[in-house]
């Protein structure tokens, strides 16, 4: 059966005039704001509000989000792994599921693997992402199967080994006990975990097993404590805030380590790396680290080429 892999992700603006369109999509999103009657309303208040202050950000940036640039060199080390077409496939921004298929369609693709760029479930990320595969299929009238390799990995021994890489990295020769890892996942609305999804469970469960792990390495830090970022709007949100922590410290020299993402974007590359350094700076932190996500690393690589293999294995029995 011949296969393909999508990767699948949120994306970023690809230049300044994508910022609406990430904007404009983002909050279509049905399971972004799951009500049909405020939806339109909301999408307009926030690309009101935000659209200009976005543009800025991605300016600071280079002009577009590093996200997609990332993911191809990903893809560029995958492709000495994995024995098939890859894909980059985001939700929001091009390059869209609906190109892909219709490539797929040509060179007689009969399964699409589907690999989450998101370790822990959600609806708002891998479900959004699953359906709009779906959705792109049917418009094409090509129905291929459809298998997530992984749906979500936050607590597999691979994707755990290479975020403990990552941090060993980014701590360098320093000493961890002087230090405190911040665990910085992206947050929700509390509403979406109310509801039923699974996505705070699963950070937590993450955290918990990251500890275990790094404290099984030797890497003993101070303290490790997870934080949620990325709010927008009035509505409560998951806590704590990585804003509020990083105001109020317990420790001056901090490592903060992006659990919910594997590529990294203006949630990291700005959020984390500029606005908040930047209020670090001001109350005179000693040390303020923030790694980089696993983007193209060695074991994220290994990791993903494993896991298709490891589907491989299961269906040939």
């Amino acid at each position: 059966m011949k296969q393909a892999l999508f990767l699948l992700n949120m994306g970023g603006p690809n230049n300044l005039d994508e910022v609406r369109l990430f904007l404009y999509n983002m909050f279509s999103d049905k399971n972004i704001v799951p009500n049909p009657f405020i939806r339109p309303l909301v999408r307009n208040i926030i690309i009101k509000k935000r659209l200009n202050e976005a543009k800025e950000t991605y300016a600071e940036l280079g002009g577009k989000s590093p996200l997609l640039d990332l993911t191809m060199q990903l893809i560029e080390k995958l492709s000495t792994k994995v024995e098939m077409p890859i894909y980059p496939v985001m939700r929001y921004v091009p390059p869209f599921a609906l190109p892909a298929l219709q490539e797929c369609r040509e060179k007689g693709i009969e399964e699409i693997l589907l690999f989450p760029l998101y370790p822990q479930y959600s609806t708002t990320t891998t479900l959004s992402s699953y359906e709009d595969v779906l959705k792109a299929c049917e418009a094409l009238d090509y129905h291929p199967k459809i298998t997530f390799v992984k749906e979500r990995y936050y607590d597999d021994p691979g994707y755990i080994k290479a975020s403990v890489e990552k941090i060993k990295e980014a701590l360098g020769s320093k000493e961890a006990g002087e230090y405190d890892l911040i665990l910085s996942a992206h947050g929700l609305p509390v509403s979406i975990i109310e509801a039923g999804d699974p996505y705070q469970s699963e950070v937590e469960a993450n955290a918990a097993v990251l500890k275990r792990s790094l404290e099984d390495e030797g890497v003993h830090f101070k303290a490790i404590r997870l934080v949620y970022q990325s709010k927008v709007g009035p509505q409560q949100w998951l806590e704590p805030a990585l804003t509020d922590t990083i105001r109020n410290p317990r420790n001056r020299k901090v490592l903060i380590y992006p659990l919910a993402f594997t590529i990294d974007n203006s949630e990291t590359r700005f959020e984390l790396d500029i606005e908040a350094r930047e209020i670090a700076e001001k109350i005179r932190y000693e040390d303020f680290i923030v790694a980089e996500c696993m983007n193209d690393s060695d074991a994220f690589a290994a990791f993903i080429a494993g896991s298709v293999e490891a589907y491989h294995a299961d269906t040939a029995e």
